[in-house]
């Protein structure tokens, strides 16, 4: 199924967009057992409105939804001179939809009042696989345009591309000792609009979100510890190795790991550093602090180290390929918006940067569908001009 589903029937345009299933699942948990926050509220219940409900309670389960949506169509279909309301059929029809293959329902009521967003944002396109890979000779490749197949050779290391885009970094049948050679390192940048995936020599797997870099051995046969530099955010999956301890540097902080899989999100744009732990565990220092973090715990880096506990999914969505936002600030919001669509944000009000969203949506959503959404569920406008939005209160 397409990412965006467009159908006229007899109604406005309505915009589907296909949602991660356990994220509409947590949404509708979360309401049933009084931890849902009240942006998430507002949007449930907005939701649920839109989908021809007029009742201000949420059912208790999507079961009960789907029951209630089925009957609304059944009564429908035998209304007044057995008329059917196509409306709320194709609306009932979409809210079943959701819960049988996971999809979150936005109406989108733009195209009644027509706004910059539709227009200009056509020009604007989601990011994708792109990167530069810098060879230790300070040789630069372009990932983007490299073609399937051997891309360098260093080191007794083959530096590959597979045919789904990952870069590989694979051993060859030459051994190289400890102390043996001078060490070189490697550079993966993405830019604005970018992302890439690349497997180290020792099995472990980096996946690189929107500009974004590590610097990493080619080799680490010599080395007594794998130690990498991240700039940016990564998702880490690290091969076990007792011999030789996994590190990061990333902004103030400084990750030891033996194997697990982790986010760290270090951007010189924001203001702390974090550290989120799926599985295993890592021991963040930072400021002269450390901490021994557990599974869904996240460390925040500010001078000295806070830990948080925090769903992981909603930390690593980037990477499965969506945008996730939690009553976040819409400063911070913008920002991921920047770096993914490679469009510069500026705020005509800066009271606008505090307001809080809660939304999702795929990250191959076109950028206009994405603002509209926003635009529907807070007092806020998008007016895009070019690779330039201005954010701007909705009734100003």
């Amino acid at each position: 199924m397409n990412a965006l589903l467009y159908s006229y029937i007899n109604g406005p345009l309505f915009i589907v967009t296909i949602m991660n299933r356990e994220l509409i699942n947590t949404l509708i948990d979360k309401y049933r057992n009084g931890s849902a926050s009240e942006a998430e509220k507002q949007t449930l219940m907005r939701w649920y409105r839109q989908a021809g409900e007029e009742e201000s309670v949420f059912p208790g389960d999507e079961h009960e939804v789907e029951n209630q949506m089925l009957k609304r169509l059944q009564l429908d279909i035998k209304g007044r001179d057995q008329q059917i309301n196509w409306r709320r059929w194709y609306v009932a029809a979409s809210l079943v939809a959701v819960f049988s293959a996971g999809i979150l329902l936005f109406k989108n009521q733009a195209f009644k009042h027509p706004e910059q967003t539709a227009e200009h944002g056509k020009m604007i396109i989601p990011g994708g696989n792109k990167a530069i890979l810098t060879l230790a000779n300070g040789t630069r490749i372009s990932l983007t345009d490299a073609q399937q197949g051997d891309v360098a050779n260093q080191s007794g290391i083959r530096v590959t591309k597979t045919g789904e885009g990952e870069l590989l970094y694979v051993v060859g049948n030459r051994k190289q000792t400890v102390g043996e050679a001078i060490i070189e390192y490697n550079t993966i940048e993405t830019p604005r609009g970018g992302q890439y995936q690349l497997r180290l020599p020792d099995g472990t797997a980096i996946w690189l979100n929107s500009v974004s870099s590590v610097r990493f051995p080619v080799n680490f046969t010599s080395l007594k510890e794998r130690r990498i530099e991240l700039k940016g955010e990564a998702y880490f999956e690290v091969a076990a190795d007792k011999m030789r301890p996994f590190r990061v540097i990333a902004g103030t902080q400084k990750i030891e790991v033996l194997g697990t899989d982790f986010n760290i999100s270090a951007f010189p744009d924001e203001p702390v550093s974090r550290t989120t732990l799926l599985s295993g565990a890592v021991k963040v220092l930072s400021g002269g602090s450390s901490a021994l973090l557990k599974p869904g715990q996240q460390a925040e880096a500010r001078g000295g180290i806070e830990i948080k506990t925090v769903d992981p999914s909603e930390v690593v969505a980037w990477k499965n390929g969506y945008f996730r936002f939690d009553d976040e600030r819409l400063e911070s919001i913008m920002r991921k918006i920047s770096r993914w669509y490679n469009v510069d944000v500026s705020f005509a009000d800066e009271s606008l940067k505090n307001e809080q969203f809660a939304t999702a949506a795929r990250r191959s959503t076109g950028i206009s569908e994405l603002l509209r959404s926003m635009e529907q569920t807070g007092n806020v406008k998008f007016d895009i001009k070019g690779s330039f939005i201005t954010v701007r209160h909705k009734n100003k």
